[in-house]
């Protein structure tokens, strides 16, 4: 383990040299043309300046092991396919089954799709999975809402849309392919120890994926706007799971994918205050928030 670590942190100095002329701002590439903000979430480790340097040196040790042009949208299809098979027949995962929760789930999705102004190859299928935990996830085009959410969102098409076009920016983004990048580097590297670097590496980086995070989340807001659903929905289901988090501290903050709660309610609130003119604030104080069934 420690010789994995050594070998994880001098690849990290060594692409930190090559950082400005090898990468650029990705968010330049975005022809999309709302304003995106990360200064939300400067307070955390994700935000601030060491984050930043090594979450660009990350991606370049990505591109110069692995590149980025072989990762195609075809390829992180056939992963998606993959792993939604063995998912299915090693028992780690169940879906529910439900022909019409199926059609609900697949029309919010292919409408969404329908919304992108720069779409990307990758073909596309929402499940509903039988768990009680409040999530959604996905990879390689496939996307999983659990009971949990789906019980959250059963009377907010608003929220569901949000949910869903906040999976399908992860693949527009292109955090997907940058995850199978990671493995195909892993593998490379260490081979049959390919998945414990792997792991290690993402211990490591977790709080640095806070921003991919926040990306698709404004990308999930973008196309939902467009459909005219009311995105003040959004904001009040992040301050309600707030309520559920413990107060932000930087030791877990190193270790979370994703950003506390209350930093996200603040950020799309500001992002759909400065792109659509509308104030969410209001609506969340004092607010009675529903219950999850969990």
């Amino acid at each position: 383990m420690a010789r994995i670590l050594s070998i994880f942190l001098l690849l990290l100095l060594a692409a930190c040299n090559q950082i400005d002329r090898a990468i650029g701002n990705d968010d330049s590439k975005r022809k999309d043309a709302t304003n995106y903000s990360y200064a939300c979430l400067d307070s955390s480790l994700a935000g601030n300046r060491t984050g930043r340097t090594i979450e660009r040196a990350t991606n370049v040790i990505r591109d110069l092991a692995v590149s980025k042009k072989t990762i195609t949208d075809s390829l992180e299809t056939t992963y998606g396919e993959a792993f939604h098979r063995d998912m299915l027949a090693e028992g780690g995962m169940k879906l529910i089954g439900d022909a019409a929760l199926d059609t609900r789930l697949n029309t919010a999705l292919h409408r969404l799709l329908e919304q992108r102004t720069d779409p990307s190859g990758i073909r596309y299928v929402a499940y509903a999975v039988e768990d009680t935990v409040v999530n959604a996830f996905t990879f390689g085009g496939r996307i999983y809402i659990t009971r949990g959410m789906l019980n959250r969102v059963a009377q907010d098409e608003a929220l569901l849309y949000a949910i869903i076009g906040h999976e399908v920016g992860h693949s527009e983004a292109g955090h997907i392919k940058a995850t199978i990048q990671d493995m195909a580097l892993s593998e490379k590297l260490f081979g049959n120890n390919g998945t414990t670097f792997f792991e290690l590496k993402r211990l490591l980086t977790a709080s640095f994926n806070q921003k991919n995070e926040l990306e698709a989340d404004y990308y999930g807001i973008n196309l939902t706007n467009r459909l005219g659903f009311d995105l003040c929905t959004v904001v009040t289901f992040w301050k309600e799971m707030a309520s559920r988090e413990n107060p932000y501290n930087k030791v877990e903050d190193f270790f979370r994918t994703h950003p506390f709660s209350d930093a996200r309610a603040e950020c799309l609130a500001g992002h759909i205050r400065t792109n659509f003119g509308k104030d969410c604030g209001a609506l969340n104080k004092g607010a009675s928030l529903p219950q999850v069934t969990r």
